[in-house]
């Protein structure tokens, strides 16, 4: 933890108490909350507000393909088109400016903010901060944090961007936590969020996991990893024939209760398609929680709330986005 972050976004409500350190880099130590007294321990350069808990998949998940969706390390550019189409920032303007990632994951679109000069709060319940870590720091303009995204009212109103992608839909209640982080922003500051979108048509994307999640989501992770690296590769042959009858076949995908990630329009070769399908077949199998959302749906959460000026929903890359600004 630099401790510069600290003294911006931490230390109105937090003690420091350092045990190792690296230049100005905390390794190790205690935050100690100043109303409660509670500890924080401090490991790793990262505060842990929390375990994994129910995101422990998550952990296991991003360990294993901690490099597969950064930008830097696989010679593709689909984590900066993502968020330049969805959020419709312009990264110029992040330059100095607070943002926190919720949900930050190992770090796919941390180190575009981080290279875009955003003095950047990324926070994850899962230990793949430990990933980003090992990814993006250690950065001055970076803070990272082990933290329930919805459990942080020390963050309230501090910052001008809350970006939040492949997330909501995993936690128990993605409207109250959409709002939650919608509390964050400054007033005049910019969230977008997305989350998996709700079909009601077969689809290969939405419709094979839920036949399987049910079972699937209380297995032991590490075995279900091992089925999913078992049939992918050599099921993949076949899910591609199938993708590629043309109009039909998104629809035929949707009718074999096979789930497999395979992206075909993606610019992959063969060994990178085969690593994504085993990495987002597991995301979509593992997870606790699962609440894919229609556009109304997701209108609905933010009509009438009082602190939000502008809301924009969309189909987006990963199914619905929302960008808003608060007042």
């Amino acid at each position: 933890m630099y401790i510069a972050m600290y003294e911006k976004y931490l230390k109105d409500n937090f003690d420091l108490t350092v045990d190792e350190s690296c230049n100005d880099f905390v390794k190790a130590g205690f935050l100690i909350e100043r109303r409660s007294g509670e500890k924080i321990p401090i490991k790793g350069f990262i505060p842990r507000f929390c375990s994994d808990g129910y995101c422990g998949s998550f952990g296991l998940q991003w360990s294993r393909f901690k490099n597969v969706q950064l930008d830097s390390k696989n010679r593709h550019d689909h984590s900066r088109r993502r968020l330049l189409d969805n959020t419709k920032w312009e990264l110029k303007n992040l330059v100095g400016r607070p943002l926190l990632e919720c949900g930050c994951g190992p770090g796919r679109f941390t180190e575009l903010f981080v290279k875009a000069g955003a003095d950047v709060v990324a926070v994850d319940m899962s230990c793949a901060v430990d990933a980003n870590f090992e990814n993006n720091g250690p950065s001055k303009n970076l803070l990272l944090l082990q933290c329930d995204i919805t459990a942080m009212p020390f963050f309230q109103n501090k910052f001008d961007y809350v970006f939040c992608y492949g997330v909501i839909q995993h936690t128990s209640n993605p409207k109250q936590t959409a709002l939650t982080l919608s509390g964050y922003l400054k007033s005049g500051g910019r969230m977008s969020v997305d989350s998996y979108r709700k079909f009601f048509v077969p689809t290969g994307w939405s419709t094979p996991k839920y036949i399987w999640r049910p079972f699937t989501k209380k297995m032991d992770k590490e075995k279900l990893l091992r089925i999913v690296e078992w049939y992918i590769p050599r099921y993949i042959g076949f899910d591609t024939l199938i993708r590629r009858i043309p109009l039909f076949g998104i629809v035929l995908t949707g009718l074999i209760p096979i789930p497999c990630w395979n992206y075909l329009e993606m610019g992959y070769s063969r060994k990178e398609r085969i690593q994504h399908a085993i990495m987002d077949t597991f995301d979509a199998l593992s997870p606790a929680y699962d609440n894919p959302n229609t556009i109304r749906d997701i209108k609905s959460w933010f009509a009438g709330q009082p602190h939000l000026s502008r809301v924009e929903v969309f189909s987006g890359s990963n199914g619905v986005v929302a960008n808003v600004v608060r007042m």
